[in-house]
This record gives structure tokens, sequence and C-alpha cells, in this order.
């Protein structure tokens, strides 16, 4: 009977152990299954490049790139900043503790637990929208593939001037190694980032936060060339449009992404078209739906319009364009590729409906830190890193990507497992 029960007692414990090992093995996130860990980003296949140096491998799949980019070859002319972006895209590849990465963007910031001696940090004038909180996360997944970062350190001043120069002279004080950020408030921000660079600390921008001075005042800027982009809007604007009126809108007042490509496509337009509004969102949902109905009850014949973010057009945009009764169509050029308009399109069905997009870019922060690690491995970065500009059209290219969440970029490189888990 002893030998019975002990066999029995054995045999339990080894079921606990069992299920509680497959248990934690197949944790959920928003009913999926969530990875403990895997590559830091998204895309596999032949690599693309050659060569390395200053600690980087100057190559990335060709998938990674098709998936940020749109194609392989829409990288940046210029032979060094081809070079970083390839070396920054390639790193996807790394694996990282994905529970960690989660914890690190819910806390704001991290101990990385790799015992490595330098802090980074993502300091922005506002955070506080989906499209900021996803490039907190590429930031931190970039982070982690690099073992000489012991820390993470993300600040949002909440649209506020004086407390992002705070907040950026803070992390100065702190010893930071490098910092990443998106200059909400354009060239304000020059003293500190004139502060950072004599201090020895590499500042880099995303998103074509261009501030003036880059080279000197600061390390680099990432991203599209925005007056390439306001003149693809208007390209679109010329031949679909052809005449009437159009509205503009942006995020903040004098913000550098907003105003490279309102100025270039307003030049570029037709006589014939007219830009009857131009109203800042502060790039806050919130107030997207009021601003398109002040517009919509001046204007009830727009023809079209151009705006950053396609996810708050989907939103408060579309809210809008119901309660003033009138039909969601037109033409609509847009920067980012949220999957949330995507399938509202999918489901109106509506020809009239025209809709050109760019890439979100959020991936881009990626490449803003790459560019820092190598300046403090000693390599010579360019002033600029620009991409081309292709927009895709939602009727040939669909936003609306099975498994991603409405509010998350398609060219995004977060694993589809850790976006789930960030909107469940």
């Amino acid at each position: 009977m002893r030998r019975k029960r002990q066999l029995v007692v054995v045999l339990m414990i080894a079921a606990t152990a069992a299920i509680a090992l497959v248990t934690a093995a197949s944790g959920t996130a928003g009913g999926r299954q969530a990875a403990a860990s895997g590559p830091s980003g998204v895309g596999t296949g032949p690599m693309v490049g050659s060569g390395g140096g200053f600690g980087e491998t100057f190559a990335a799949p060709k998938g990674t790139l098709t998936h940020a980019l749109f194609q392989a070859n829409l990288l940046p002319a210029n032979k060094a900043a081809k070079n970083i972006s390839l070396a920054a895209y390639g790193r996807v590849t790394k694996k990282v503790n994905y529970a960690l990465a989660l914890k690190c963007w819910k806390n704001n910031g991290c101990s990385t637990g790799s015992g490595g001696k330098l802090t980074v940090a993502y300091v922005e004038g506002f955070g506080e929208n989906t499209y900021r909180q996803m490039s907190k996360m590429e930031f931190i997944l970039q982070a982690l593939t690099y073992p000489q970062i012991g820390k993470i350190i993300y600040r949002s001043a909440h649209s506020d001037l004086n407390q992002a120069i705070a907040d950026f002279k803070s992390v100065i004080a702190q010893h930071v190694s490098a910092i990443v950020t998106y200059p909400d408030f354009g060239d304000a921000m020059i003293p500190v980032f004139q502060q950072a660079t004599k201090a020895g600390i590499p500042v880099s921008t995303y998103a074509w936060g261009y501030v003036s001075g880059p080279g000197s005042n600061y390390t680099t800027v990432v991203g599209e060339d925005t007056c390439k982009l306001g003149q693809a809007f208007a390209n679109v604007m010329n031949t679909k449009v052809k005449s009437g009126n159009i509205a503009f809108m942006g995020g903040f007042p004098g913000n550098p992404l907003s105003a490279g490509w309102q100025k270039c496509e307003q030049a570029a337009l037709n006589s014939s078209i007219n830009v009857v509004a131009n109203d800042p969102t502060n790039w806050d949902p919130s107030k997207v739906q009021g601003i398109v109905a002040g517009i919509l009850a001046k204007y009830p014949d727009l023809k079209g319009l151009s705006y950053e973010d396609a996810l708050f057009m989907s939103q408060g945009g579309y809210a809008a364009y119901q309660a003033a009764n009138i039909p969601y169509d037109g033409v609509f050029t847009y920067r980012t590729d949220e999957a949330g308009m995507g399938c509202l399109a999918d489901k109106l069905k509506d020809p009239k409906l025209q809709i050109y997009y760019y890439s979100a870019g959020n991936a881009q922060i990626r490449v803003a830190l790459t560019a820092d690690m190598m300046k403090l491995a000693g390599a010579k970065i360019p002033p600029t890193i620009v991409y081309p500009i292709q927009l895709q059209q939602q009727s040939q290219r669909d936003m609306c990507l099975k498994g991603y969440p409405a509010t998350a970029s398609g060219t995004s490189l977060i694993p589809l497992s850790l976006l789930h888990q960030m909107y469940p």
C-alpha cells in the first residue's frame, strides 16, 4: 500500500509540474499564444547588403525591408546612410525577451539585465497616442539587441514645451549614453540638443523630426524627405481631384513633419485646387472629429484631405462625416498605414473613396538608435538618413492586414505576438 501511495503521489506531482510547464509555455494574450522570447522584429529571406563595421553587420533580411519599406530597394541613396539602415533592420533577427520588452514598455523604462554600461533614452514632447507608443516599443526592442545597453529610459512631456526641455536636461544630467527623440516643438529644442552634443551624447531624431543643424547641433535626422511626400500628395490631388476644395490637417503647430509636407504639397497643387483649411490636431485623436466636423460644416463639398494619421481619420474623421450625413468618399492622402483605415475602406466598399498612403515609419526609430550606437563606436554619421517616397493605393495594397490590431501600422516591425499583448 505504501508503495502504491508513493507512486500515486509521484505521478500527481509529475502531472502537476507538466501542467505548470504547459501553462507557462502557452500563455495567451488576446486569445493568442504569447511567446516568451523571439526575434526583435519581423521578416525573413535572403540578406540584402554586405560588410560591416563599428559593431554592426550591414545586411538585413529582404522580407524585413519589404515589410517596412514596401520594397527592399527603397533604401537611402547615401552609402553611409544605407549601411546604417541595413545594420538597424538587420538586428530584427536577434533574439530578445518579449516579457521584458512588454514590462519595459508599460513601465516607461527598465534595466535590461545584460550588465551593459550604456543607458539610452527616448525623450519626446508628446507620446500619448498609439503611433508614439508603438515607436516606444520599437525603440525598446532595438535597445534589447545591444548587450552593452544596461538601461532604457522613456520620457514624454505630455505636450508641454517647458517639460520637454526639462526632460532633456534631466537625461543629460543622468549622463545617458545616447538619446533618440521626435522634436514636436521643432527648433525650440536646439539649446538642449546642443547641450547634449557638447556633453558627447549623440542625439538622433526619426519620422523626419528635422531641427536646424543636423550634423552639428545633433547627430542625424532619420526619415523620408517630407517635401517629396508633400509633392507626392499633390500629384494624387492633381490627377484625382483636379479642381475643387481640399483640406490639410497636421500635428503640433510648426512641427517639422507637418510643416515639411504641407509647404511642398501647397506649392505643387494645381491652381484650380483650393486648400480651404489647414488645422493642427496635436495628433490627438479626440480632437480630430471636431476639426473635421468644422471643415465639413463650411465646405460640405470637400473633395479631398491630406493628413499624417490614417487611424484618426478612420475613427474621428469617419464619425464626423456620418454626423454630417455626408458620404465618406473623396481623395485622401496619409502618411501612416494603420490597419483600421484599411478595414474601414474594405467595409464601405465605395469606389469613390480613394486612399493613398505612405509607411508610418515607426521602425525609423530603430535606425536612429543604431546611428547613435555607431556614433559611440566611432563611426562618422551622415547628418540626414533619407528614404525614397513610394505611395501605396488602398485599392491595390490593402492596409487591413490579417491579425493586426486596428491601431497598428502594417509596416511596423513589432512582432505580432507582442502587438497582441500591447493591444489585446
